[in-house]
């Protein structure tokens, strides 16, 4: 384990280097991306299986979420190749890494832009020697010690465990965790609580905070004019959430779902996967309701994740992506978040 002297910044570097390596490897099995048009001249990025928009204007292109550098060095030579104008503004959905890295390839010709919550996320992710586990992996901590040994680790986290044991002591902790999630992500210049919009070329893009969700400053845009409104991590289309709902907030999730839907948009473009519209948004707030429900009925009983995991069957949504793979991991994280709000 870490000791308090264990010197951050040759962490950190060390991080970086096998980023650099690991970003190297992607690029030579070949990374899917591709830009769509979605309506008019806003159009979707794809990097394998994140996503994110942008709004081309006579003036310059108002980018989202640059996913990671690698992809957002892709895009700038896209952008450029294609419409000929710079990226004048980066807008960030959240904190998260594995949304908003490579800023800095857009820095010479960008504002960058987030919610007021982000900056201290960012710092508090990128140096915490003494951080918990994220919610998104306690759950992996099966004998209660604070740590993911190797015999624990699940999905990703396994695959990944070697890069991110940096010390390679045979366990993960949460400074490690802290380190790998504070990615390459480019602090915001401007920030804002409620609601912003962003003009630019004639265009507009509205940026909405409705309070805790996937994150504590994830935040919807709005494109008004092309009716478009993106949403990243919060809001899927025929999919279920991810895994076991990461470090999010219940029921908080449910409100800030509610409130997207009384924006006034025919499309909603999502962080992963498949395009919707309303009737989708309506769909993904139903299921988190069920499972809010369930669960809290459950713990309410006195049951155990395991027994819940059992009963409640969601088989409403058997047909949606990721049912057979998730459903149990979405018990398991209501279960938790839940039970802590308690």
């Amino acid at each position: 384990m870490f000791s308090r002297s264990t010197s951050f910044l040759a962490i950190f570097m060390a991080f970086v280097v096998l980023g650099q390596l690991g970003s190297a490897a992607a690029q030579q099995q070949g990374p899917t991306r591709k830009i769509t048009q979605i309506v008019g001249d806003l159009y979707r990025f794809q990097n394998n299986f994140h996503f994110s928009v942008f709004l081309v204007t006579p003036e310059g292109v108002i980018a989202t979420d640059p996913i990671n550098r690698p992809a957002a060095e892709w895009l700038k030579r896209e952008i450029n190749e294609r419409f000929g104008v710079p990226v004048k503004y980066v807008l960030y959905s959240h904190h998260h890494p594995d949304h908003v890295s490579g800023g800095d390839v857009f820095a010479d010709t960008a504002t960058f832009v987030g919610q007021e919550n982000m900056l201290d996320d960012l710092a508090s992710e990128r140096a915490a020697p003494d951080a918990a586990l994220p919610g998104s992996v306690e759950q992996m901590d099966a004998n209660g010690n604070g740590l993911i040994e190797r015999s624990e680790a699940q999905g990703r986290l396994a695959g990944g465990f070697g890069f991110i044991d940096a010390n390679g002591d045979g366990a993960i902790i949460g400074f490690e965790m802290a380190v790998i999630r504070g990615g390459d992500v480019r602090p915001p210049d401007q920030t804002f609580s409620d609601k912003m919009t962003i003009s630019l070329g004639g265009k507009s893009v509205e940026l909405y905070y409705f309070g805790k969700s996937h994150t504590d400053n994830l935040i919807a845009m709005l494109f008004p004019e092309e009716r478009t409104v993106f949403t990243v991590d919060y809001i899927t289309v025929n999919r279920l959430p991810f895994r076991g709902l990461g470090d999010g907030y219940l029921p908080d999730l449910i409100d800030a779902i509610k409130r997207t839907e009384e924006l006034d948009f025919d499309i909603v473009a999502p962080g992963h996967g498949e395009l919707g519209g309303p009737t989708d948004v309506a769909a993904n707030r139903a299921y988190v309701e069920e499972l809010v429900a369930a669960v809290n009925q459950g713990i309410a009983d006195g049951k155990t994740v395991e027994q819940l995991q059992d009963e409640i069957k969601l088989e409403k949504y058997a047909d949606w992506g990721q049912y057979n793979d998730w459903r149990a991991l979405n018990i398991a994280g209501a279960f938790r978040i839940l039970s802590a709000a308690r």
